[in-house]
C-alpha cells in the first residue's frame, strides 16, 4: 500500500535522476583555488627561487621552499608573513598590517631546495618579506578561499531540498489516506532536482568572475566571494603604462651598489604597485655592458613601486638597460631606460665571453662554455620571417626549467656597433624577449606553466633538453646580439651569439 502511493514520487525523481547522469554536472574550477606561486629575486649576490605551496585552508600552514643556484652563499635568512587586507570590527584576528609569522632558513653551500614554513590564520592578499640581514623584499601574494558559485549553489541545494522531499514523500505515502497528497512532494522533489540539474549544466558554462589578484586589485572581499558585487562593473581592465626611472646614487666598476627603480603610473604620476609575477617574476631587468655580458635579474620590492637591484659592474662604460613587467589588468610591457646606465672608473674592459658568430650566410657554428659543449642553428635567417633558433647544451637531456621555461632568448639589434656594444644595444630598434615551450625528453610535458600552476616542473627536474628550440621573425635585416639562456646543475649558462640576418628576396630567397 505504501509503494503503491510512494510510486509516482520514486518514478519522477529516478527519471529526473537518470536524465541527469546523461549530463554529469561539470563543476568549474573555482577562481579562487590558486596554486603554487614561484617567483625568482635577486637578493643582494643571491639569485633564489621561492616556491610557495598552495593554502589549502585557513587558519594552515604554508609551506615555502627557497631554490638556490650555483655560487650561492651561505647563510641565514628570515621570513616574515603579514596580512594585507582590512579586518572588519568584530573580528577576533589580529590586525592587518603586522606581522603574524615568522621563521628562519639556513641555506647552505650546496645549491638545491631548503624548506621552511610559515601559518597563515585568513585569505585575502597578504605580504611575505624576505630579509638577508641587509636588505629585505616585499613580495605579494594571495591566500584563497574554496569559492563557490552561484549555480554551484544551487546544485548543492536542490540536491539537499531533493532528499529532504524525498523523505517527506515516504512519511506522506505511509500516513496519508489519500494517495493524491503524495504528489505535493513528489512535485517539489522533481523541482528540486530540476534546479540542480540546471545548475550543473551552468556552471560548466557560465563566464568566471573578474579575478583578484590577475584582473583585480585583491581585497578581502573579493578574494573571499569573488562572485559578489562589492564595487562598480568593469570590463576594461586595461591600465596606463609604465614609466621607470632609475635612482640610487652612482655606480663605479668593480664596487658594489644599488640601483633604485621607481615606478610611476604614466596617467596619474601615482607609483605603480600593481606588477603581477610575469614568468616567475615581478620584474625581469636585463643589463648588457660594453664588452657585450648581459644580465638577466629580477629586482626585490621596497616599497609601493620601488625596485631594488644589487650590482657590481665590472667595466666603466655606458650599459644598456630594461625591464619586463606586467601590471594587473595589462599586457606585457618591455620598458626601456632611454638614458641607460653609466658607470664610473677606470678599470679595463672585461674580455666577454667569447660569441658563436654567425656571419657571412653561416648558420651554424660552437663554442665551449664553462666546460660545456654548445652547438647553435638557425634556420631561414631572413628579416621578417619566422626563423628557427636551435640550441644543443651538451649532450644530454639535463636541463633545468628556469623561471617556467625550458630557454630563454634576449634578442637587441640591428647593432651599428661592435666595440661599444651597451651603447648599441640601448639604441637598437629591436630589445626583445623570446622563450621556448620544449617538453622534457621522451615526455609530453611542456615547460610553460599551466594556468593552475598544479603540473608545473620546477627547477628541481632535470629533465629537458639537450636541444631547445626558439622561433623568432627578425623585422628588418642587419646584425643581431642574441643571449640565449638555460640552467643545468642550478647554474644559468648564458649563451652569446652574434647573428647576420640578410634582407628577404621574392620567392623566399636570399
Amino acid at each position: 500500500m505504501i509503494f503503491e502511493r510512494l510510486r509516482p514520487a520514486l518514478i519522477a525523481g529516478l527519471c529526473v535522476l537518470f536524465l541527469a547522469g546523461g549530463n554529469a554536472p561539470a563543476f568549474a574550477d573555482s577562481p579562487s583555488t590558486g596554486g603554487d606561486l614561484t617567483i625568482a629575486q635577486s637578493l643582494g649576490d643571491r639569485e633564489l627561487t621561492l616556491v610557495l605551496r598552495r593554502v589549502t585552508g585557513t587558519p594552515g600552514p604554508l609551506h615555502v621552499d627557497v631554490i638556490t643556484h650555483a655560487g650561492t652563499a651561505p647563510g641565514r635568512l628570515t621570513m616574515s608573513a603579514t596580512p594585507m587586507g582590512i579586518t572588519g570590527a568584530s573580528s577576533a584576528l589580529p590586525a592587518a598590517g603586522v606581522p603574524t609569522t615568522q621563521a628562519v632558513l639556513d641555506i647552505g653551500q650546496t645549491p638545491g631546495t631548503y624548506s621552511t614554513g610559515l601559518d597563515v590564520d585568513r585569505p585575502g592578499p597578504w605580504e611575505l618579506a624576505l630579509g638577508d640581514g641587509y636588505r629585505v623584499a616585499h613580495i605579494p601574494f594571495l591566500v584563497p578561499v574554496q569559492a563557490t558559485s552561484p549555480p554551484e549553489r544551487a546544485v548543492y541545494g536542490g540536491f539537499v531540498a531533493a532528499g529532504i522531499l524525498l523523505l517527506v514523500s515516504v512519511l506522506v505515502a505511509a500516513r496519508a489516506r489519500r494517495g493524491g497528497w503524495v504528489l505535493l512532494p513528489a512535485a517539489g522533489l522533481v523541482a528540486a532536482i530540476a534546479v540542480a540539474v540546471t545548475g550543473a549544466v551552468l556552471s560548466a558554462s557560465l563566464p568566471l568572475p573578474p579575478q583578484p589578484g590577475s584582473q583585480l586589485d585583491p581585497t578581502i572581499d573579493n578574494v573571499t566571494d569573488p562572485y559578489a558585487r562589492n564595487g562598480p562593473l568593469i570590463t576594461d581592465f586595461s591600465r596606463p603604462p609604465v614609466l621607470l626611472a632609475p635612482g640610487g646614487n652612482p655606480l663605479t666598476a668593480g664596487k658594489p651598489g644599488e640601483l633604485e627603480l621607481n615606478l610611476t603610473d604614466g596617467a596619474t604620476g601615482a607609483p605603480v604597485d600593481d606588477l603581477i609575477i610575469h614568468d616567475s617574476a615581478l620584474i625581469h631587468l636585463l643589463v648588457v655592458s660594453p664588452s657585450g655580458r648581459l644580465w638577466h635579474l629580477h629586482p626585490i620590492r621596497t616599497a609601493s613601486g620601488r625596485y631594488q637591484q644589487h650590482l657590481t659592474l665590472p667595466e666603466p662604460g655606458h650599459y644598456a638597460v630594461s625591464a619586463e613587467m606586467v601590471r594587473r589588468g595589462g599586457g606585457v610591457q618591455l620598458v626601456r631606460v632611454p638614458a641607460g646606465l653609466d658607470v664610473s672608473g677606470t678599470g679595463p674592459v672585461s674580455a666577454p665571453v667569447n660569441p658563436v658568430v654567425l656571419a657571412d650566410g653561416a648558420t651554424a657554428g660552437s663554442a665551449d662554455i664553462g666546460g660545456t659543449s654548445i652547438g647553435v642553428e638557425v634556420a631561414n635567417p631572413a628579416a621578417g620571417r619566422p626563423a628557427a633558433v636551435t640550441v644543443q647544451v651538451g649532450g644530454t637531456a639535463d636541463l633545468q626549467p628556469w623561471l617556467g621555461m625550458a630557454g630563454h632568448m634576449i634578442v637587441a639589434g640591428p647593432l651599428l656597433s661592435d666595440t661599444d656594444i651597451g651603447t648599441a644595444v640601448g639604441k637598437a630598434p629591436v630589445w626583445a624577449h623570446a622563450h621556448s615551450m620544449g617538453g622534457a625528453a621522451g615526455t609530453g610535458r611542456v615547460a610553460m606553466p599551466p594556468v593552475n600552476g598544479d603540473s608545473t616542473p620546477d627547477e628541481t627536474v632535470a629533465a629537458y633538453g639537450p636541444d631547445v628550440s626558439f622561433t623568432y621573425s627578425f623585422p628588418t635585416a642587419g646584425r643581431y646580439r642574441l643571449w640565449i639562456q638555460v640552467e643545468r646543475a642550478y647554474a644559468v649558462i648564458t649563451i652569446p651569439v652574434v647573428l647576420d640576418v640578410p634582407a628577404a628576396t621574392e620567392g623566399g630567397r636570399r
